[in-house]
């Protein structure tokens, strides 16, 4: 995939090849999908990949002290081509005095783990009670340079 990751539309995160991966971000029903993707995501910076439809996906904000990656997702069939590093790549320039800092759980944690980030363990979340939770943080890009 060569792709640029650049910022997306809103008719492209309304289009047919986005919910899938929002769901895959999310893991909520179509109302909760509805109403990240009509009020949440309007909030936050949305970046990902085109090609044919879109095949990957971050959101993120600041908070803080720190950079909040809210959703991130690759479509299957786009796995293992590095746009998952793109993306988080992408999220850390957004603001690059900044750590950035994701929550996941043993579905992801790995990813986050290759990409450098640390790990510890963080407390479960009500809406995914049986799952084990981890909090993950990577340093800042450091100051740009003009």
């Amino acid at each position: 995939m060569t792709a640029a990751v650049r910022p997306l539309t809103a008719d492209e995160i309304g289009s047919a090849s986005f919910l899938p991966l929002l769901w895959e971000a999310a893991g909520v029903d179509a109302d909760a999908l509805a109403w990240i993707r009509d009020v949440d995501l309007p909030k936050l910076q949305v970046v990902g990949a085109v090609d044919g439809g879109v095949r990957g996906f971050a959101a993120f904000s600041p908070d803080g002290d720190r950079t909040e990656l809210h959703y991130i997702a690759v479509a299957h069939e786009a796995r293992g081509t590095g746009l998952g590093r793109r993306l988080v790549d992408a999220a850390r320039r957004a603001d690059s005095t900044l750590p950035l800092f994701a929550s996941t759980d043993d579905d992801a944690v790995e990813f986050y783990r290759r990409l450098g980030f640390t790990i510890t363990g963080a407390p479960r979340d009500p809406r995914w009670p049986t799952r084990q939770r981890y909090h993950c943080t990577i340093a800042p890009l450091g100051t740009p340079v003009d």
